[in-house]
C-alpha cells in the first residue's frame, strides 16, 4: 500500500503546475499564514499575503482564522479574497435536531438577531451519533441507533439556507458506549471500570484503537459539509488516582493529546475545514495542564481555534481578585482570556470561548439573563476574539432574545376605489 501511495505521488507529480497568487481580506490588506491547499500539499501565505503551490488542477482551498473559507477554481497570477467572519453562535443539542418546534425556534433566533452560527452535535459524550453513517465499528456497537432520520448532507444543506456557519460538536474520550461495549478500552479505577459524575464510561486516551476510531468517525463527519470541527471531552477525566496502564503525568497527557490532534488535523486536509477544541476554563490561568493534558500553550500547535468553558458558575474558587464570578460576569471572561494571552503566547482570534446561557448553580442560584449574558459577549467583542459560542444544554435560548419571535402577518387593507 506504502508503495502504491508513493507511485501514485510521483505520476502526479509528473503532471504538477506552480500556481502563484495573493490572499486578501475585502479591504484589500493582504493575510497572513492563510491556509492554501491543493491536491499536492499545503502551504501558508507569507507576510505580504503571496503564495506558491503544486497542484495537478487549478482547484485550491483557502482559509483563514477570522476569515470564511473557500474553494474554488483558481486562476493563476491571481488574488482571492476571503471574507471576515466573527462567529456567534448556539449550541444545538441532539435533541433539539430531532425536536421540529425547537429546532424552528432556533433557526428564527438565527435569522432575526445577530447569531450566525450553530454548534451542532454530531457525537455525544454517550457515545451516539446524531446522523447515520458507514463506520463498521459504530454499526457493529449501535452508535447509531439514536440518529436522526434525515440525511446528514440534506440536514446541513438545510441549515446552510439560513446563511448560517456550521460547527460539528464531536465528544472524545467521554464515550459510554464504546467502552461499555469493548471494557477493554475502559479507564479503570481500584480494579473497577471508572464511572464519572454524570455515571458515564469514558475510553482511555493513550489506546490508539480508540484513537483510530475518533479519527475515522472524524474522516466520515467532514463529508459532511460543516465549515468547522469541535472536540469536546479532548483530555483526561479530571480524577486522581486512574489506571490507564500506562505512565500517566503531565508530559504523557499532554504529548498523547498532542500526537491526537496532529493526526486529526492530518486527516482533514483534503476537506479545507477548521478544526478547534474545548478547553477548561481554568486552563487560561494553569501553566500545567490542571490533570487532564489541558495546556493551551502545547495544544494551540495543531488546532485553529480553542474555545475556553468561561462560565463564570464552572469557576468553582473564582478567579485571580474576583471570589464570586458569577457577580463578575465581564471580567471574568475578559481576565480569563488576557491570562491565556500573557501565559500562553495565544492571540484574540485563537479563540471561541464557550459563554454561560444558563441559569447559575454554584454561587447563590443567580438568574442569568440578557444582562450577564451581554457582559459576557461585551468582554469577547472588546478584546477581538474570533467570535463566541452560547451553551445551554437544552438549546432553550428564547429568554435571551425575548424579540426573536416572528411577527404576525398584517391583514391586508382594501384599497377603494
Amino acid at each position: 500500500m506504502k508503495m502504491f501511495l508513493i507511485l501514485l505521488f510521483f505520476i502526479t507529480s509528473m503532471f504538477a503546475q506552480i500556481l502563484n497568487g495573493i490572499v486578501v481580506s475585502p479591504s484589500g490588506s493582504p493575510i497572513y499564514k492563510a491556509r492554501v491547499t491543493s491536491e499536492l500539499e499545503t502551504v501558508l501565505t507569507k507576510k505580504n499575503g503571496t503564495f506558491k503551490i503544486n497542484a495537478v488542477s487549478n482547484k485550491l482551498s483557502f482559509r483563514a482564522k477570522g476569515y470564511r473559507r473557500k474553494s474554488i477554481k483558481f486562476k493563476n497570477n491571481s488574488s482571492v479574497i476571503l471574507r471576515k467572519y466573527t462567529t456567534k453562535a448556539l449550541y444545538v443539542s441532539m435533541g433539539a435536531i430531532k425536536n421540529k418546534k425547537r429546532l424552528r425556534q432556533i433557526l428564527n433566533i438565527a435569522t432575526r438577531t445577530q447569531i450566525n452560527t450553530l454548534v451542532v452535535d454530531v457525537k455525544i459524550a454517550k457515545g451516539y451519533l446524531t446522523f447515520k453513517g458507514n463506520n463498521k465499528l459504530a454499526k457493529a456497537i449501535g452508535a447509531y441507533r439514536c440518529s436522526a432520520k434525515v440525511s446528514p448532507k440534506k440536514f446541513v444543506k438545510f441549515l446552510k439556507k439560513y446563511g448560517v456557519y456550521l460547527i460539528a460538536r464531536f465528544s472524545v474520550f467521554k464515550d459510554d458506549l464504546l467502552a461499555r461495549k469493548k471494557p477493554s478500552l475502559a479507564i479503570r479505577k481500584n480494579r473497577k471500570i471508572f464511572r464519572d459524575r454524570d455515571k458515564l464510561w469514558w475510553v482511555n486516551p493513550y489506546k490508539s484503537f480508540v484513537q483510530n476510531y475518533n479519527i475515522s468517525l472524524i474522516k466520515e463527519i467532514a463529508k459532511y459539509g460543516f465549515d468547522e470541527i469541535q472536540l469536546d471531552y479532548i483530555r483526561f477525566p479530571a480524577c486522581n488516582g486512574l489506571n490507564y496502564g500506562h505512565k500517566n503525568n503531565q508530559r504523557e497527557r499532554v504529548k498523547t493529546l498532542n500526537k491526537f490532534l496532529a493526526k486529526v488535523k492530518h486527516t482533514l486536509i483534503p476537506y479545507n475545514i477548521f478544526l478547534a477544541i474545548n478547553t477548561f476554563g481554568a486552563a487560561c490561568w494553569a501553566k500545567n495542564d490542571l490533570g487532564i493534558g489541558h495546556n493551551n500553550k502545547a495544544l494551540k500547535k495543531h488546532v485553529d481555534y480553542i474555545s475556553p468553558m468561561l462560565y463564570p458558575s464552572g469557576f468553582t474558587y473564582g478567579i485571580p481578585g474576583l471570589r464570586n464570578p458569577t457577580k463578575n460576569t465581564y471580567k471574568v471572561v475578559k481576565n480569563s482570556l488576557k491570562s491565556s494571552m500573557r501565559k500562553h503566547g495565544l492571540k484574540p482570534k485563537d479563540f471561541k470561548p464557550w459563554l454561560q446561557a444558563f441559569d447559575d448553580y454554584a454561587f447563590g442560584r443567580k438568574r442569568f439573563g440578557q444582562r450577564e449574558l451581554n457582559n459576557q459577549i461585551r468582554a469577547c467583542e472588546q478584546l477581538g476574539t474570533s467570535g463566541w459560542l452560547l451553551w445551554n444544554a437544552s438549546s432553550n435560548y428564547s429568554k435571551y432574545f425575548p424579540h426573536y419571535k416572528k411577527r404576525k402577518k398584517r391583514k391586508k387593507r382594501r384599497v377603494r376605489k
